[in-house]
């Protein structure tokens, strides 16, 4: 049996974790060794367990921690191939050991354990972004955050979809309204940035996802409210879902707030 969790997610860090109790690996780790330590604690998941780390970009907030955890266990890490070729120096940055980065190209499997993997292409502005596709038996999960529009083919992988981790950025009105300059604006809604609160909705619909649940992830603190959020979600699906708030981590069976 399979345990997944969101151990955070925000601007202050983001990691996601699949885990049968005996291998585990995480999709991102934007925090010290430390603070996912106690993240995956809450779980009840030794770090130990980790095995594997997959990157969707290189944003901070993603990233940040993935070297020293790579160093720590030693563990491989994975990267789309244009995410290394486009930005060498972020990836030289990171200090993960040499001969742990692995670098894959769109739709090529990786498995780790019990989990199959593959990772597609989102619309970012960090090079080689990419959301994960985790197949574990017959069931499937589907991480797709940082991205400013969505696909044909993101449509395609959530409709088969059991559970869908699924960005929901900024509230549209709040973001206009709000106290960003119109540069950083005009990034967070264009192609190149995030998916906002009616984006997700959108494609939550038209991807005719019918699947178990849906974690809404990546919410700005600035520019978007939770509230504001399960309004339009109460409006437009009665499929399963939780809103992901800030300093808080979620699982099926789980979830604590700091």
């Amino acid at each position: 049996m399979v345990q997944y969790a969101v151990l955070g997610s925000g601007s202050s860090g983001n990691s996601y974790l699949f885990t049968d109790g005996t291998v585990s690996i995480l999709i991102d780790q934007g925090y010290s060794v430390v603070e996912l330590t106690r993240r995956l604690s809450q779980f009840s998941v030794p770090l130990s367990t980790v095995q594997a780390v997959f990157l969707t970009h290189l944003h901070p907030d993603h990233a940040r921690g993935v070297g020293v955890l790579s160093r720590r266990l030693p563990i491989p890490v994975y990267a789309h191939d244009r995410m290394v070729a486009e930005q060498p120096l972020l990836i030289e940055k990171l200090g993960i050991p040499e001969g742990k980065l692995q670098t894959v190209c769109t739709s090529e499997l990786v498995e780790v354990g019990p989990f199959s993997l593959f990772c597609f292409e989102t619309s970012h502005d960090s090079g080689g972004s990419v959301g994960w596709y985790i197949t574990h038996q017959d069931t499937h999960y589907m991480v797709l955050t940082d991205t400013g529009i969505t696909s044909e083919q993101q449509m395609m992988l959530a409709e088969g979809a059991t559970i869908l981790f699924l960005e929901a950025n900024y509230d549209e009105q709040m973001l206009k309204t709000g106290p960003y300059p119109a540069m950083l604006k005009r990034r967070i809604s264009g192609n190149l940035g995030h998916l906002s609160n009616e984006q997700a909705l959108q494609f939550l619909c038209e991807s005719g996802f019918k699947g178990e649940h849906v974690y809404f992830i990546h919410l700005s603190e600035c520019n978007n409210d939770p509230v504001i959020l399960e309004k339009v979600v109460q409006s437009r699906t009665d499929l399963p879902y939780t809103v992901c708030r800030k300093n808080q981590w979620y699982g099926p069976k789980n979830e604590v707030h700091l």
